[in-house]
């Protein structure tokens, strides 16, 4: 099999080429932004208008939340199975030794969309259906393993019961896996007989379930061969282009010119490589597919019988003008990359330093130790998670409880101000801390007063009373409305304060997100490292918006980061990122853009970067 699907792909790579760029120009401009407009479409129906943390499960609780799952999830799908499409019709037609001719297929896949997205949805919905009793048994393990405490104290001491939950919980999963991988190789032959035999999205599923009942394993074996060796391949080629740049690189500082050339280049290497990779990932798994459909569904003579007459299609013929216009045509677009990549590099560090939870790092998280430290290492702001005591006291505390810090299964909610300060909250870090109590935020705003600046968290477990109003009247109080900001994991708690006081700055903190979080209506963005890509960084301060990007603890990912251009690195560690500013001032640009290449395409680090 893994030899017939090599000389198929090598019978037809070029026309697997001109219809896979049909295909990707019709999803960039059609396709992708119709299933995002359906998207919207559904978070407007919830009443939001970005999902990010806490509300993607608020979501996915609400019908509307499952049905988006079905409908979105299934465009989604249609937009990969659709692009599957193209590819087998042109390595079956290959196969039939057909000159398939590029703008019939994309014809042909087209006229057949709206089947394809019947299926796709269906597939989505049996796929939901069918994970869904897992998901509740692994939530209900969940629930009762694992609720009676604040979940970083388990994440953090992982006591015996943490470890039965994760064996368990794995279990369920890896047994939701199985299923899951057992229904969806029965489908195997859904597409191609919906496409190619004519039958309806549900007799296509039925039919594929049917013929590839007896040679599941084979279908399965077949996919992870797939799997296997384009992973391989795509490690070969970064390592290719990772080898090309540790070659170019530091040979071309001589002037900005050779600088922007070989930037320019390997960028465009680096793409052409991944779209290489991408292509023969698609166009084997298409070809794979196709192959099982000929060999164990299609009879001798009845093969395609849905084919059309499709004309002749000879390629294209490399000329020398043909060849000289391409290296013109690459050229410009090295040139192009090149300064768009040199004008993203920032060369003058504008970023400023919080203390997360004060800077965890060198003293226990949320205690004025802490916050003193904080204060001595430079920072710019120290972070702070407060909640209400049973008294309505508003404290400084991270967790639902203080099981991790203390050992003390307190809830937070539960215990008025004086009981709580009365518990040791810094002897876990080191016994030079023992002294160390749970402060107020009134304590923590008359520290920092003139000193450094407060990002206020707001922490929300159910219990809340007038959390925001409160936070409003202390920091009033002390007078110190232009040293504050205010975050939360919870929109809905930003909305509240945004409506007691709408010139306060405040911020959406967020580790994940499905939707555009530029959108959300803060002032401020505080998202963890794997969304602060540049792309994210441009889109936010187009729209007005500042990047806080947390919890940066290492000098590479803090230079990184700063090079993007991000306002605001959060991190336990608030003397290293001094340390790592201290050291970039003495960096030119040249070493700079070296190092956010590095970062970005794993190389080497330059000499004298951040460590």
């Amino acid at each position: 099999m893994f030899q017939t699907v090599c000389r198929n792909l090598y019978s037809c790579f070029r026309t697997l080429l001109a219809v896979d760029l049909i295909f990707k120009l019709a999803a960039f401009t059609l396709l992708t932004p119709a299933v995002s407009l359906l998207f919207r479409v559904f978070l407007s129906l919830s009443g939001r208008s970005v999902l990010a943390d806490a509300d993607i499960a608020r979501f996915l609780l609400h019908p509307t939340g499952w049905l988006a799952v079905v409908i979105v999830g299934g465009g989604v799908l249609a937009v990969l199975a659709i692009e599957q499409a193209v590819l087998m019709t042109v390595c079956l037609g290959a196969d039939q030794s057909l000159k398939i001719r590029p703008s019939r297929v994309a014809i042909f896949v087209a006229e057949r969309t709206r089947q394809v997205l019947w299926l796709t949805t269906r597939v989505v919905a049996r796929v939901a259906l069918t994970a869904l009793p897992f998901l509740a048994v692994g939530g209900g393990l969940f629930l009762f393993l694992l609720t009676d405490h604040d979940i970083n104290f388990y994440l953090t001491a992982k006591p015996p019961k943490f470890w039965l939950a994760v064996g368990l919980i794995g279990a369920v999963l890896v047994a939701m896996a199985v299923a899951l991988l057992y229904r969806v190789s029965g489908w195997a032959f859904a597409l191609p007989l919906l496409l190619y035999r004519g039958l309806s999205p549900t007799e296509a599923l039925a039919e594929s379930k049917r013929l590839a009942s007896p040679h599941r394993w084979r279908i399965v074996g077949s996919l992870a061969v797939w799997a296997i060796s384009n992973l391989a391949l795509g490690f070969c080629l970064s390592l290719l282009t990772t080898s090309l740049g540790e070659i170019v690189l530091p040979s071309a500082t001589r002037t900005i010119w050779t600088l922007i050339a070989a930037v320019g280049m390997l960028l465009a290497i680096f793409g052409i490589a991944n779209f290489i990779a991408s292509l023969i990932a698609n166009a084997s798994c298409a070809s794979l597919l196709g192959m099982l459909y000929l060999q164990h569904v299609d009879e001798p003579g009845q093969r395609l019988v849905e084919m059309p007459t499709w004309g002749q299609w000879n390629g294209i013929r490399l000329t020398g003008g043909r060849i000289a216009s391409a290296v013109v045509i690459g050229g410009l677009v090295a040139a192009v990359l090149g300064v768009l990549t040199l004008e993203s590099i920032s060369i003058e560090d504008r970023v400023q330093i919080t203390a997360h939870r004060g800077g965890a790092t060198h003293s226990p998280e949320n205690t004025m130790a802490a916050f003193r430290r904080a204060i001595e290492d430079g920072a710019d702001w120290v972070e702070i998670d407060v909640q209400e005591s049973s008294d309505g006291v508003v404290v400084v505390a991270h967790d639902s409880d203080l099981k991790k810090v203390a050992g003390n299964p307190v809830k937070i909610w539960n215990a008025t101000a004086e009981e709580l300060r009365s518990i040791d909250i810094g002897g876990y870090f080191s016994a030079d801390y023992t002294s160390e109590r749970m402060p107020t935020l009134e304590e923590v705003l008359a520290l920092c007063k003139d000193q450094v600046g407060v990002n206020i968290e707001l922490k929300y477990y159910g219990h809340t009373d007038r959390l925001e109003q409160r936070v409003v009247d202390l920091v009033e109080r002390f007078e110190m409305e232009d040293q504050i900001v205010i975050m939360s994991l919870d929109a809905k708690g930003i909305a509240k304060l945004k409506k007691l006081r709408p010139d306060w700055i405040c911020g959406l903190l967020t580790a994940v997100a499905v939707s555009d979080l530029t959108r959300a209506n803060v002032d401020f963005l505080a998202v963890n490292t794997s969304l602060a890509t540049q792309s994210f960084i441009n889109a936010a301060h187009r729209v007005g918006k500042t990047v806080s990007v947390w919890t940066v603890n290492d000098a590479r990912t803090m230079s990184a980061m700063i090079s993007r251009g991000v306002d605001n690195l959060i991190t336990d560690d608030p003397a290293l990122a001094r340390k790592v500013l201290a050291e970039r001032e003495t960096m030119n640009p040249v070493e700079r853009l070296m190092l956010e290449l590095a970062f970005q395409l794993g190389l080497p680090m330059p000499a004298g970067a951040p460590q």
